[in-house]
C-alpha cells in the first residue's frame, strides 16, 4: 500500500470510516456495502473529477477491510481521541501501511508492536529499529493489548526543533484462544460433549506461560453452558501490582448428535 498524505477535507479522526460514511463500530458487511455503494456513487461517467475521491475510497477499503489493518487503525485513532495535546498534530501525520510507524507535528514517533500474549505474559526486552531511531524497548510482563509506553525524548530529532518523543502501541497478534480483562485477568472458552458435562472428566488448557493445565471436572459440575470455573491467580500478572489475575474457564456444551454447540 502508498503513502498518504491527508487532506483538509479527512483531517479527523477516525476519517476512513466518516469518508465511507460509517461509524468506527461498523461490521465488516457493512464496510463492504458501504466501499461499493461509495464507488457507484462517485463512478466517473456521474462525476469525472471524483477520481481523488474513489482513491481515497479504495485506500479506505483496504485498511477498514482488513481484520489486522483495521485493528491497527483503530488503536491508533484511539490513541489520537484520548490525547488531546497530540490532536492538531494529526494534521500532519503521513499515513502508511503496512509500516506500523507515524511521525507527528511534535516529532513524536507513533509505533505499533507487535506482541504475542506469551511475550506480554513473561515481558521482553527488544528493539524498535525505524529508519529514524534504535531504541531497546522493555516489555514488562502484564502488558496489556493497546497499552502504550512513552520514551521521552526518544522521537525524532530535526535541527532547531526539540526531540520528540517515542510511543509505542502494544498490538497483541496471537493467542485469540485467551481474552484480556481487567487487572491481570484471563478468560478462555473450552467446549465440551454433553457427557463430559453430566459426568465429569478432565481438560486440558496450554497456558500463555506455556504450561498445561489439566481441570478435573466433576459429574455435574457445569449445569449448563456458559458456567465458568475460576482459577485464582493463573491469570496474568498486572504490569501495576505484583499479583497475578484470576483465568476465567468459560464452557459451552456440544451435543454431537445434534451438531449444536451451546
Amino acid at each position: 500500500m502508498r503513502n498518504m498524505t491527508l487532506s483538509s477535507s479527512v483531517r479527523q479522526t477516525f476519517y476512513l470510516y466518516k469518508l465511507l460514511g460509517l461509524t468506527n463500530g461498523a461490521t465488516k458487511a457493512a464496510i463492504t456495502e458501504a466501499y461499493k455503494r461509495t464507488l457507484v456513487k462517485h463512478h466517473p461517467d456521474n462525476y469525472p473529477g471524483a477520481s481523488d475521491i474513489i482513491k481515497l475510497t479504495q485506500h479506505a477499503y483496504e485498511v477498514l477491510g482488513n481484520t489486522e489493518t483495521r485493528r491497527i487503525y483503530d488503536m491508533f485513532c484511539q490513541y489520537i481521541l484520548y490525547n488531546s495535546d497530540t490532536t492538531s498534530a494529526f494534521e500532519r501525520h503521513v499515513y502508511v501501511y503496512p509500516k506500523p510507524q507515524w511521525v507527528t507535528q511534535k516529532n513524536d514517533i507513533v509505533y505499533v508492536m507487535d506482541v504475542s500474549l506469551r511475550n506480554m505474559y513473561h515481558g521482553k526486552k527488544t528493539t524498535v529499529v525505524t529508519r529514524d531511531i534504535s531504541v531497546e524497548i522493555d516489555l514488562v510482563k502484564g502488558m496489556a493489548d493497546g497499552q502504550r509506553i512513552t520514551y521521552a525524548g526518544k522521537g525524532l530529532k530535526t535541527p532547531g526543533h526539540a526531540p520528540g518523543d517515542l510511543i509505542v502501541i502494544v498490538n497483541r497478534v496471537d493467542y485469540p484462544f485467551f481474552k484480556q480483562l481487567r487487572s491481570g485477568h484471563l478468560q478462555c472458552e473450552v467446549e465440551v460433549d454433553h457427557k463430559m458435562a453430566q459426568g465429569g472428566g478432565d481438560v486440558c488448557i496450554r497456558h500463555p506461560s506455556g504450561n498445561i493445565i489439566s481441570l478435573e471436572l466433576l459429574p455435574g459440575e457445569i449445569p449448563s453452558p456458559g458456567h465458568q470455573k475460576i482459577l485464582a491467580k493463573m491469570g496474568q500478572a498486572s504490569s501495576d501490582k505484583k499479583q497475578a489475575g484470576d483465568l476465567y474457564v468459560k464452557f459451552t456444551i456440544y451435543f454431537p448428535h445434534a451438531n449444536v454447540t451451546i
